[in-house]
C-alpha cells in the first residue's frame, strides 16, 4: 500500500467518524427551547365578538387595479350570520 492510498484511506476514515459525532452535537447544543404555551383565548363561547376592522381588495369589474375597502363586523349586525375562522398556521413555515 502506497503512502498516498494510506492518506487517503485515513482521510476517509476520519470523515466517516467525524461527520456523525459532530452532527449529532449540533443537533442537542442547538436545540430550540419548547415555545410557550398560547394565552387564553379573549373571547368564551356564548359571548358577544368585539367589533373589528379587517382591510381586503375588490376586484375591479373591467379587470383593472383592485381597489382598497374595508369591512367591520358591526356592519353585518342584524343582516347576515358571520362565521370567524382563524388558521393560525396557514401561510407559515413548518
Amino acid at each position: 500500500m502506497s503512502l498516498r492510498s494510506l492518506s487517503l484511506w485515513v482521510s476517509a476514515l476520519a470523515v466517516a467518524v467525524l461527520v456523525p459525532v459532530t452532527g449529532a452535537r449540533a443537533q442537542t447544543a442547538g436545540a430550540p427551547a419548547a415555545p410557550p404555551p398560547p394565552p387564553p383565548p379573549l373571547v368564551s363561547v356564548g359571548q358577544p365578538m368585539p367589533d373589528f376592522t379587517l382591510p381586503y381588495l375588490e376586484a375591479a369589474p373591467d379587470g383593472g387595479r383592485p381597489a382598497s375597502k374595508s369591512a367591520t363586523l358591526s356592519s353585518f349586525k342584524g343582516k347576515s350570520s358571520v362565521v370567524v375562522a382563524f388558521f393560525p398556521a396557514a401561510f407559515s413555515p413548518g
